[in-house]
């Protein structure tokens, strides 16, 4: 079950209500029969969990990153030199492109070229779960 680490996931408890709780799972540890559930490191133990299941992924989740969609999120990924994949439809334009300027319609990339935001997907990528 460890393939839900980085996920965000629904996980219905055996409570008497069936609450829910939704978050991005953080760990699973096996040693303590509990999973950590973020934001916060909620604590859910296994014998609590009656169904975890993927939550609706909304607009700007990506299963390697983010989808950048405002000013502020253009901004931090020219601040911090994060790399950036770029789709133009089902097309892959770039796989690690770096942001170094943007308007209100484009976006300029370290190579000198300028993509529309319109016609562009850019998602941040990022490292999801664990690493060891």
């Amino acid at each position: 079950m460890k393939h839900w680490i980085g996920r965000h996931v629904v996980i219905q408890r055996t409570d008497h209500a069936m609450t829910t709780v939704e978050g991005v799972l953080k760990g699973w540890d096996t040693v303590q029969e509990k999973v950590i559930l973020a934001p916060g490191d909620l604590a859910i133990p296994f014998r609590s969990i009656h169904r975890i299941r993927q939550a609706n992924s909304s607009a700007a989740l990506h299963s390697i990153g983010y989808i950048i969609s405002h000013n502020i999120q253009f901004d931090n990924a020219i601040y911090f030199g994060s790399s950036v994949m770029i789709w133009k439809g089902n097309r892959l334009v770039a796989g690690h492109a770096i942001l170094t300027a943007h308007d209100e319609q484009t976006v300029t990339l370290s190579d000198g070229r300028r993509l529309l935001k319109d016609e562009h997907i850019f998602v941040v990528r990022s490292l999801r779960g664990q690493t060891k």
